[in-house]
């Protein structure tokens, strides 16, 4: 899957591709009720190409499924038509607070991700050819939400898997992360196309897991040494190939979920 912006045909109906500089991914499926939009990028401009594709390939859009609340995922459908928007409970309420936090530099700019029109517990089943299962699995986010199309065998993992990078830790919940994604190893799945990097087999799902376990028993090894949160970070970013842009979300995954002690010093 490339970064320039296309879309290609995944398996059957399911289509995927990037963002033009290929740092977030986002897809669409073909059904009897036209298109059904999973997550919209991250400009106005990426969204607007993948409205164009799902429109030209598999119809007007029906309706968009969020993944999960982070911007990255949902500023493309600004400029959507009306249409519905799934999203679970942890999404909504995110996604809500997500406006809280951005609008007043959003609202300048002409942004306005849509607000989700039917919101769910944790699961719901679209009666639609070809059916659609999507579940809040939770972990990587509030409202962490995949879509699973079992005919084919195809799933949208949204942000639950990153390949070829670090993942973004910052707001995560380990145990339920790790319990989603054995949840998805358990499941009939030929093809996972992740929140960002290269589509794969399941095999990824697994790749995800092990990544996590390793990165918290590395980080229990260095809370028990007394290591600070600083010298943890650093360690942590170099044996782990976090970015420079991800490292104040791995010192609060380190201070808010990890039980290392804030000393208030800079990296």
């Amino acid at each position: 899957m490339s970064g320039n912006g296309g879309f290609e045909r995944v398996k059957g109906p399911v289509f995927a591709g990037s963002d033009r500089e290929g740092r977030v991914n986002a897809g669409f499926v073909g059904t009897a009720r036209g298109s059904l939009v999973v997550d919209t990028l991250v400009t106005r401009e990426d969204g607007q190409a993948l409205l164009a594709a799902a429109e030209a390939e598999a119809g007007p859009v029906a309706a968009i499924v969020f993944t999960h609340e982070h911007a990255d995922h949902t500023i493309g459908s600004t400029d959507f038509p009306a249409c519905g928007i799934i999203a679970s409970e942890g999404t909504a309420r995110g996604m809500a607070a997500e406006l809280v936090r951005s609008g007043q530099v959003w609202t300048p700019q002409g942004i306005a991700p849509k607000i989700a029109t039917l919101v769910f517990e944790s699961r719901i089943r679209l009666p639609w050819t070809p059916e659609v299962v999507v579940a809040e699995l939770g972990g990587h986010a509030e409202g962490s939400t995949v879509v699973y199309l079992p005919e084919s065998g195809v799933l949208f993992s949204g942000d639950l898997v990153f390949r070829g990078r670090a993942a973004w830790v910052g707001g995560m919940r380990p145990e339920k992360w790790l319990a989603a994604l054995r949840t998805m190893e358990g499941w009939d799945v030929e093809t996972v196309i992740p929140g960002h990097g290269p589509i794969g087999g399941r095999d990824i799902l697994t790749e995800q897991r092990l990544w996590l376990e390793r990165l918290l028993e590395r980080a229990g090894q260095l809370r028990a040494a007394g290591t600070n949160v600083v010298e943890a970070v650093r360690i942590l970013a170099g044996e782990f190939a976090f970015a420079e842009r991800q490292l104040q979300s791995l010192r609060t995954a380190l201070v808010k979920t990890l039980e290392f002690t804030d000393d208030g010093e800079e990296a």
